[in-house]
């Protein structure tokens, strides 16, 4: 039964690691990382500003939805 089972371990190992493998031909063209042009200063300070803007409305319909809940909820202490 162990000799069954480690031969069996052995096989799983050994048919992972083929199938993981690739042929040099798919490593040699694997696809490159594209060069990205340059952001200039006002267009990076404007996608600052919009991610910002996201990120303040969402925390603020977050906000406004747990007022929500707790105001129906929490009758004061």
């Amino acid at each position: 039964m162990r000799i069954l089972t480690a031969v069996s371990i052995l096989a799983l190992a050994f048919a992972s690691q083929a199938a993981q493998a690739q042929a040099p031909s798919a490593r040699e063209t694997a696809p490159q990382a594209r060069a990205e042009k340059a952001i200039s200063p006002e267009e990076s300070a404007a996608r600052i500003d919009a991610i910002r803007q996201k990120a303040e409305a969402l925390e603020r319909s977050r906000d406004e939805k747990l007022k929500r809940t707790t105001k129906s909820i929490c009758i004061g202490c």
